[in-house]
């Protein structure tokens, strides 16, 4: 099946929980300084980290009877991350392929597993000043999502962005491919664009730019409250499609390289990603910082 028609078919696709911060507090992972998870591929325990992770992902969803969208451990894998650590492996490839045998092994229902390319932004993606130029971003992301989408990914997804100006150099990349891409935005309590943009001319910029417009739009890296849905025009609403959700309430600013997670309850987490669902018929859901196994399950109890 492919994601479009699962996206069709589907009310509810489930997606990951939080997988870098995850990983950086399991002190068996030896997490690369500007690589992240992309080289625990080639670790012993790291392999076993991310199988364990992922496979964890896919049993919630198996056992819950949905389908689920997962995405490789490649955030940080861009060309001049690897260039810079000198890693010559091809690991964009490589991490796709380790989800495919991963699916392929557990014997899950492949027909209802979709493995997305994960690229992020060249810099912080809570620093919207340091974002490139659309020109630039097309420039400087083609490498990586021309990898990616040659592994067979698919999907492509562009997740944890705070500006529209890469948002879009990125969706003309991904465009080129003519794989199905999604873009995936940070977003402030206010239900805008770090960088001061509205969502809704972000979104209307992006698919006014291309034949080929993105799949969908998601969230990401912010509390379900943040959205402010009925302040959102319902073309906006319409082209979302997913949410992956912070664990906590709090502002970007407060989480950044906290020591320790913070968290709301998971009810009211689940709660409200649930009425997303169920109001704006945002499918795809997810976690992001500070989420744990127990938030996806949440959703899957009590759908």
């Amino acid at each position: 099946m492919q994601i479009l028609n699962a996206i069709e078919k589907y009310d509810l696709i489930l997606t990951e929980a939080a997988v870098i911060e995850f990983l950086s507090r399991d002190k068996s992972c030896a997490m690369h300084p500007s690589l992240e998870n992309a080289l625990l591929l080639y670790d012993l325990y790291g392999m076993q980290a991310l199988t364990n992770l992922y496979g964890r992902f896919l049993q919630i969803a198996q056992d819950a009877g949905l389908p689920i969208m997962l995405c490789t451990p490649t955030w940080r894998a861009n060309q001049h991350r690897l260039s810079e650590a000198q890693i010559d492996k091809d690991v964009n490839y490589d991490a796709v392929h380790f989800l495919r045998k991963l699916v392929a092994n557990l014997n899950t229902h492949h027909n209802e597993v979709f493995i997305g390319g994960l690229i992020g932004c060249k810099n912080d993606c809570y620093k919207p000043t340091e974002s490139l130029s659309a020109e630039d971003a097309e420039n400087f992301h083609s490498w990586q999502i021309r990898k990616l989408a040659a592994a067979d990914v698919d999907f492509l997804m562009a997740a944890t962005l705070p500006a529209l100006s890469e948002a879009a150099g990125i969706a003309r990349a991904m465009a080129q491919t003519r794989k199905p891409y999604i873009i995936s935005f940070v977003i402030n309590r206010r239900g805008n664009l770090l960088d001061g943009n509205r969502l809704a001319d972000a979104v209307a910029a992006i698919d006014a730019d291309f034949k080929s417009p993105p799949l969908g739009y998601m969230i990401n890296c912010a509390y379900p409250t943040f959205l402010n849905p009925v302040t959102q025009p319902e073309a906006v609403l319409r082209r979302l499609i997913g949410f992956q959700a912070n664990a906590s309430s709090l502002d970007h600013d407060q989480l950044d390289n906290s020591p320790t997670s913070k968290l709301d309850p998971v009810s009211d987490w689940g709660t409200r990603m649930l009425a997303l669902n169920r109001s704006q018929k945002i499918k795809i859901l997810g976690g992001c910082c500070g989420t744990r196994f127990e938030h996806l399950e949440y959703i899957v109890k009590n759908r």
